[in-house]
């Protein structure tokens, strides 16, 4: 019995150890991650719900971005994000004012932008499923135990497209966003990424580079 007791445990183990980084999870997310790489620049609009069922949240927003490389630009809640790769403007135009910081990649742990290529450093992953129509779900647990998820899912379709994710929090918070439509952008200037204050002469600037 003993013996039995151990066989199981140590084949949980094994199983355990070898799912935290599941080369099948890992295809899927390079295929996906390769996918997008291949594109020059894309807009997306999507739908974020946040529920915490046990202080009966669930509330829903949506927006739309664009992103070109390491760029990008997003437009939610009544706010324009602006990313050029080195400085940050948020524009609210309900306050009439713009705020710049210097970019930091290290700040902005999960974006639409970056959401691609977040499992190739300090996460392990585990193929969970794959239904009929070929979408695959997948899950990524981060390394680093003090952040304040511990999970992310997110729902691959048969073309490496990227559906959903969700954001689980350890405050019970639970963040789910979901590709509504993709498009494919040619053209797209580096400066489409910086707000451009001559354009808003009304608008307060508060600089904090």
């Amino acid at each position: 019995m003993k013996n039995l007791i151990y066989l199981v445990t140590s084949l949980l183990i094994t199983f355990s150890s070898y799912a935290q980084y599941d080369p099948d999870a890992l295809a899927v997310l390079d295929a996906m991650s390769n996918k997008y790489k291949s594109i020059d620049a894309y807009e997306a609009s999507f739908s974020q719900e946040m529920v915490n069922e046990s202080a009966g949240v669930d509330e829903t927003i949506s927006g739309t971005i664009t992103v070109k490389g390491n760029k990008y630009l997003l437009k939610v809640a009544g706010q324009e994000i602006y990313n050029n790769g080195t400085d940050v403007y948020s524009y609210s135009e309900e306050l009439s004012e713009v705020n710049i910081s210097t970019y930091s990649p290290e700040d902005e742990e999960i974006t639409l932008g970056n959401i691609y290529d977040l499992y190739k450093d300090g996460f392990k992953y585990v193929l969970m499923s794959q239904n009929q129509a070929g979408e695959r779900t997948i899950e990524l647990n981060p390394e680093d135990k003090n952040k304040s998820y511990f999970k992310i899912r997110l729902v691959i379709d048969k073309s490496n497209s990227l559906k959903e994710f969700t954001v689980f929090e350890k405050s019970g918070n639970k963040y789910i966003y979901t590709i509504k439509s993709f498009t494919e952008k040619k053209g797209i200037s580096d400066d489409f990424f910086t707000f451009d204050t001559s354009k808003h002469p009304n608008v307060e600037v508060i600089d904090f580079r």
